[in-house]
């Protein structure tokens, strides 16, 4: 007896923004596929003023500070 299994939906995943964690990319720049790309993740990632700035606001808002 052969027994037939529905597929299983896949899910896309959804790419998450690294300045908003928890919060999904939401491709807020003109012709960008993702974070990989956004090029304001790219300017705060690579200056070290604006990198030091966002994880103070992060520690900050997770109580941390």
């Amino acid at each position: 007896m052969t027994t037939t299994a529905t597929p299983a939906r896949r899910r896309t995943p959804q790419p998450k923004c690294p300045l908003r964690p928890g919060e999904p990319c939401t491709l807020c720049q003109l012709d960008v596929t993702g974070p990989q790309d956004c090029p304001v993740v790219f300017l705060v990632m690579g200056d070290e003023e604006l990198q030091a700035e966002w994880a103070a606001r992060q520690r900050a808002a997770r109580g941390l500070s």
